[in-house]
């Protein structure tokens, strides 16, 4: 593995670290690699003002990744189901941590298959919840 790569694992790892230090938070959310990016926007311990500056990253999987950010506030959740990207939009359809009224949203939306992804998530939620 050359230098570069082991750098880049490295940082990737260092990037879903929960422990990981808020100026290497601020380091790796500039990284030029879309995908050590992502891995901030997950990482529970990212500030809130890095998490909005990536909810505007010009990668749509980076923006995907603060949807699956476990602190994530809800206004960041209602600006991504209106997100440009059918991609974004697609990957908040089938992510059953969604609240259901944005999944619900969703299975209105203009793109079909983000709509029928989404009317597929919530019938799965659904059943779950009436068997339990």
């Amino acid at each position: 593995m050359s230098e570069d790569n082991k750098s880049l694992v490295n940082q990737y790892i260092a990037a879903g670290d929960p422990r990981i230090s808020e100026g290497c938070v601020e380091k790796l959310s500039h990284s030029q690699d879309p995908l050590i990016r992502r891995r901030i926007a997950e990482n529970p311990s990212t500030p809130l003002p890095i998490l909005l500056e990536l909810l505007n990253d010009e990668h749509s999987e980076v923006r995907l990744g603060v949807s699956f950010n476990p602190v994530v506030q809800r206004p960041f959740l209602d600006e991504l189901v209106h997100d440009s990207s059918v991609d974004v939009r697609y990957g908040l359809a089938e992510n059953p941590t969604l609240p259901l009224d944005l999944i619900q949203e969703l299975i209105e939306d203009e793109n079909p298959y983000v709509a029928q992804r989404a009317r597929r998530t919530y019938n799965r939620l659904a059943s779950i919840s009436w068997a339990a």
